[in-house]
């Protein structure tokens, strides 16, 4: 985990990466004040995710590192399921703190739906590509 956490910050503070915004979503409500986007960075060797909270005035960064082409794979099979994580994550006794979990599926009108669990809050979504 320590390693993971790492090599994530390293990626996350490193200039030289383009992203790329693959979904925008929102929570389903009157306001629609609760927004999230997921961005892809440009690297060569891994699949480094940005998911950036907006929450009223309050913004909140997670990002994940997977395998190169993983999430293109998981897009291409309808769902992405990422582990959010913070700069403040951390594992202590086996529990992973200060981290969310994204899960999203295909719609059947080509849209994505599904949930951010993190801060204490389930965030239901609704995703366009």
């Amino acid at each position: 985990m320590k390693k993971l956490l790492m090599a994530a910050l390293v990626l996350f503070g490193s200039s030289a990466m383009a992203d790329t915004r693959i979904m925008t979503c929102v929570v389903p409500s009157e306001t629609n004040a609760v927004t999230l986007a997921i961005d892809l960075a440009d690297d060569q060797s891994a699949d480094f995710v940005m998911v950036n909270l907006i929450e009223r005035s309050s913004n909140m960064m997670f990002f994940s590192q997977m395998d190169k082409g993983t999430i293109a794979q998981q897009l291409q099979n309808g769902f992405l399921n990422i582990l959010a994580l913070t700069e403040k994550s951390s594992q202590v006794d086996g529990v992973i703190k200060n981290t969310g979990f994204l899960g999203l599926s295909l719609e059947s009108d080509g849209t994505f739906g599904g949930f951010l669990a993190a801060n204490g809050n389930i965030y239901p979504l609704s995703c366009t590509k």
